[in-house]
């Protein structure tokens, strides 16, 4: 599991990586690492995935609540585009 965690705001707004979300570039927090902790994590069903990268993404991104599937899918498909599962 990635323990790299932004020390301070300034290194936590450098990882910052802009995604479409509803057609709007949307920027979250330490996507990449998100997305190489739960690939690490091996998980055996899209369910499970996707409960542990929306879990991730809110403990360094607001998400609102009703805009959750929507963050849902555009961060998915980040997930997918980068590599074997």
């Amino acid at each position: 599991m990635n323990t790299d965690v932004p020390c301070c705001q300034a290194d936590a707004l450098r990882r910052v990586r802009q995604v479409p979300v509803n057609g709007i570039p949307t920027g979250i927090t330490m996507l990449d690492e998100i997305i190489a902790e739960v690939k690490a994590m091996n998980l055996s069903s899209d369910q499970l995935v996707k409960d542990a990268v929306l879990k991730k993404v809110k403990v360094y991104n607001y998400v609102p609540k009703a805009a959750e599937d929507a963050y849902l899918k555009a961060i998915l498909a980040e997930y997918h585009k980068s590599g074997s599962s």
